[in-house]
């Protein structure tokens, strides 16, 4: 409970000193982000003093930012970006405590802070589905996701992607890997899939884990070639062309087009368009996902909230074509559901009362000043004397590429003795293993008070 000796106020008014100090207590760090408040009642009768002053003053918090207001809930504490110039091994130590990892800077992980998970909104909307839902949480969880989230998902892809969805196309499941596994089980193993060259090898684990056939499909400078499918004689493919990572490519008309008339020409043929990252997008107006343009029912649109949100939440969606719903619930609909009810529930309200797109929103601008302020400081440091940088049109990350004659691994091993993780672009190479004399420079959990030190060990490790 907040305590505080009201007869020391002086010539200040009870409302006046109270909001001072509990200003003072949020600046100093005693009441921490994300801590709520006693309630106006409980905080007048522990001190002693009116309901109306306890009011004025969270009023006055309020109204300069040091609190938010949750309806029905009460006034938390606002997450304060405050930098102290001090040595305080502590301070130190919370920030490192934020990862299980112990790195000064991690360029490679795509983990966001703490600080930017909305953790009083979400915490407040759990405890409204206990209260409204409780019955419900009670039951077991459609094999397809609860309906209430599949309606607002649906609801925001028409909104913020152009994409006319029903709920009933609409599968929820506990990761993307989950839903890649059912959709081999959906198909079957006598398919031919491929995917990028370039990217993440958990997708062709997968697959070999199912033993599924597959191939690589070769890419050039505008993303992968409907050629190479045609002479793998493929006939399902998995692309990201809102963001081909690591390159962060957006594929262009003309080649999404390519993908659309290769998928109609035969009916075995279908397109899995893995939308990660499509959020965080920076140059000119986002393209609309390739299930918005598709005519013939051969996209397979697929997203997660583990970048948006946390990826602790393990919640992820795919969306089928009216073509194949109905044989994913003739074959697949005995299995149940694997994300917990309160918290799609939860996620529900937070999509359908506009708290994620205000989210997204504030993510999108913060991410965008942390990559100016690191390019920024990039390019004023003797390291850009050998690099260019190499700024991809969405993502959370960027391509340094060096003039060196230092190996891939020769790189990331003198960076890492300085305390920074980061990949180079080999390690994403599938196919090749050349160097490449690029990093990959992840920047969405780096901190801002380190972004001038963490450049100054990038340079000395490259340079020296």
């Amino acid at each position: 409970m907040l305590t505080y000796d009201l007869e020391a106020r002086g010539k200040l008014s009870k409302y006046e000193y109270l909001y001072k100090c509990i200003k003072e207590d949020i600046l100093q760090g005693h009441i921490r982000a994300g801590a709520r408040l006693p309630s106006k009642r409980t905080l007048a009768k522990h001190l002693g003093i009116s309901t109306a002053t306890v009011e004025n003053t969270y009023s006055q918090l309020l109204l300069e930012g040091y609190v938010t207001s949750i309806k029905r809930s009460g006034f938390y504490v606002t997450s304060l970006d405050i930098h102290k110039k001090s040595s305080d091994l502590k301070e130190i130590k919370n920030l490192e405590e934020e990862f299980e990892y112990s790195f000064f800077s991690d360029l490679r992980s795509n983990r966001i802070r703490r600080a930017n998970f909305p953790f009083a909104t979400w915490a407040s909307l759990m405890r409204n589905t206990i209260s409204f839902h409780n019955e419900a949480l009670l039951k077991t969880v459609p094999y397809n996701g609860i309906y209430e989230l599949r309606e607002a998902l649906s609801i925001y892809l028409r909104e913020s992607k152009g994409m006319k969805v029903e709920p009933y196309q609409i599968y929820v499941g506990s990761g993307t890997e989950y839903l890649y596994s059912r959709l081999i089980q959906l198909f079957g193993t006598d398919n031919k899939w491929a995917i990028e060259n370039i990217g993440n090898q958990k997708i062709a684990n997968i697959y070999d884990m199912y033993n599924a056939r597959w191939s690589f499909v070769d890419t050039d400078d505008k993303g992968p070639l409907v050629s190479s499918l045609i002479k793998e004689n493929s006939n399902i493919v998995h692309i990201s062309p809102a963001n081909n990572f690591p390159l962060g490519n957006v594929m262009q008309v003309k080649r999404r087009q390519e993908f659309l008339m290769w998928a109609a020409d035969a009916p075995d043929r279908f397109i899995l368009e893995d939308d990660y990252d499509s959020e965080f997008h920076y140059k000119g107006v986002p393209f609309s996902p390739l299930f918005a343009m598709d005519t013939a029912q051969k996209v397979i649109y697929m997203n997660t909230f583990s970048k948006t949100l946390i990826p602790s939440l393990r919640i992820s969606y795919m969306v089928l074509p009216p073509a194949l719903v109905e044989r994913y619930q003739k074959k697949l609909s005995f299995y149940s559901g694997t994300v917990s009810s309160m918290e799609q529930y939860t996620l529900a309200t937070f999509i359908k009362e506009g708290y994620f797109e205000r989210h997204i929103n504030r993510m999108r601008n913060y991410f965008r000043s942390i990559r100016s302020e690191l390019m920024n400081a990039l390019e004023h440091s003797p390291l850009m004397e050998i690099s260019t940088i190499i700024e991809p049109s969405s993502g959370t990350h960027f391509l340094l590429k060096l003039d060196t004659d230092k190996s891939d691994e020769e790189l990331t091993k003198s960076i890492r003795n300085k305390n920074i993780e980061v990949a180079a672009l080999s390690e994403y190479l599938l196919t090749r293993s050349n160097d490449t004399h690029t990093l990959v420079i992840n920047y969405c959990g780096i901190h801002k008070e380190r972004i001038e030190e963490t450049v100054k060990r990038l340079t000395e490790a490259i340079l020296l």
